[in-house]
């Protein structure tokens, strides 16, 4: 991910409903951390990924994970006592 926020020092914690999301990548959304196409044009693509049920997600804002678009705790985060 190119510019995401390696300060943040927290995962964005969020839940979401069912469905089809594209977490954006590049940092020019004005729906963040969503993508709206802000990167077209440019070498960035949104990460998609797909909910089968209502859950609570933890994604990633720092670009060190493994598991894109979610924390992994790479960050130092553990999401698991959040």
């Amino acid at each position: 991910m190119s510019k995401m926020n390696t300060d943040a020092g927290m995962p964005i914690a969020i839940t979401l409903d069912p469905g089809t999301y594209l977490r954006c990548t590049c940092g020019k959304s004005r729906q963040l951390p969503f993508c709206d196409g802000a990167h077209s044009g440019s070498s960035s693509q949104p990460v998609q990924f797909t909910l089968d049920e209502r859950r609570k997600v933890f994604l990633c804002s720092c670009g060190k994970t493994a598991t894109m678009p979610f924390c992994d705790g790479r960050c130092g985060v553990d999401v698991e006592q959040l």
